[in-house]
């Protein structure tokens, strides 16, 4: 009996440590980050009024990349977090734009970075992903936009980013957006090239910018060419 009382207490506190690990560890997992939490929009008539407008403005957008010479837009985050929670709800006309299982996505522009959070699963072991970007326009290269992940999480435990680069680039071929990725310095920087089924693509994009909480994109359009067949967009 004495021999067995060191043993008991051995794996009594085996079990401590393992519950104490797993606690930290779900306490980490379910953590929600501070730009979710704060991007989170009222279920109310001004909501539903921002979201109608931008997906006018998007795809008013999309007409003037076919027949204007110059275009461009801005959005700000919180008419994006809007229109996110309009739309891409689990019955939301464009929620199956979103990888399976991911849902309530919510985006926060912060300097030249932006940050994209997701709800994964369902209940209490759902969690929030979320990925910190820098995006900017390849100068050497006509439609590329240069996409570095800085950070991926969910809620503050770091994660593997090949699963979701995958979901990512899956995303822009349905948009038609050609995405290679590579390594830069340990972050994971997606190289996307817009109208990649034109061979001279009739229209160009000048300007893709992330500041002061606002998303800038912007082009320019030969309009005596042939309409492109295809163009980006919901």
């Amino acid at each position: 009996m004495l021999r067995r009382r060191p043993m008991l207490v051995a794996v009594g506190l085996i079990v401590l440590l393992v519950s104490g690990v797993v606690g930290v560890l779900v306490s980490m997992l379910k953590c929600e980050p501070a730009f979710y939490t704060d991007a989170a929009c009222p279920n109310d008539y001004d909501t539903r009024e921002k979201a109608s407008r931008v997906l006018t403005r998007i795809q008013d957008l999309k007409t003037d990349i076919r027949t204007k010479g110059e275009w461009g837009e801005t959005f700000s985050a919180e008419e994006l977090n809007c229109f996110f929670a309009e739309t891409m709800t689990a019955n939301g006309s464009f929620a199956s734009l979103l990888p399976e299982g991911f849902s309530a996505p919510r985006v926060a522009v912060e300097g030249d970075h932006l940050k994209l959070g997701f709800r994964y699963g369902e209940g209490f072991w759902s969690a929030i992903v979320w990925i910190e970007l820098r995006v900017w326009l390849v100068a050497e290269d006509i439609n590329v936009m240069a996409v570095e992940v800085c950070d991926l999480r969910a809620g503050r435990l770091a994660v593997g980013t090949q699963s979701v680069l995958d979901a990512i680039a899956e995303a822009a071929r349905g948009s038609n957006i050609d995405v290679t990725w590579y390594r830069h310095n340990g972050n994971a920087v997606g190289l996307f090239r817009f109208f990649p089924d034109q061979v001279q693509p009739a229209s160009n994009v000048l300007t893709l910018e992330t500041r002061e909480g606002k998303v800038v994109v912007a082009g320019r359009t030969r309009t005596d060419l042939p309409l492109p067949s295809t163009v980006i967009g919901p």
